[in-house]
């Protein structure tokens, strides 16, 4: 069973113990944040070490809010690297295949949802010359456009 203070003094003591803890903490804390913030400060490009912060979740929060959802620039290059997408056609394609995933993935993400039928046409497209029984093959077997998703 644990022992609680009972006289004013242990209460003090006590006091004093957990106080000196608390603030040896908190001076362990401020040293590890000081610590961390000088990292991420000397790992910054000059023109982001104008808005000085003075904590590292301060500076940590900053820069996920103004960097972290890709730019107009990002998703046009994606969805560019989707339309010139080719499967080689001399290995397995599931690479390939998973690589053009990806990329979905990534568009539907930042907010740019591509339409299953397009995802089919731009994959049937990019089935190599040599394998064109088989694009032709799908086609003919699919009476519907639905059918191809």
């Amino acid at each position: 069973m644990p022992s609680f203070p009972h006289t004013p003094k242990d209460i003090l003591i006590a006091f004093i113990i957990s106080s000196t803890t608390d603030q040896d903490e908190h001076a362990r804390h401020s040293s590890l944040d000081s610590h961390a913030l000088g990292i991420m400060n000397s790992s910054l490009a000059n023109n982001i070490l104008i808005y000085r912060k003075t904590s590292a979740e301060s500076l940590w929060n900053y820069l996920h809010n103004k960097y972290s959802s890709p730019g107009p620039a990002a998703v046009f290059t994606d969805y560019q690297h989707t339309r010139n997408f080719q499967i080689s056609g001399n290995s397995n394609p599931a690479p390939q295949i998973a690589e053009l995933n990806t990329l979905y993935t990534r568009l539907e993400r930042n907010y740019y949802n591509v339409p299953s039928l397009v995802y089919a046409i731009i994959l049937l497209s990019a089935i190599p010359q040599s394998w064109d029984n088989l694009a032709t093959s799908i086609l003919t077997l699919q009476t519907l456009l639905s059918q191809l998703t």
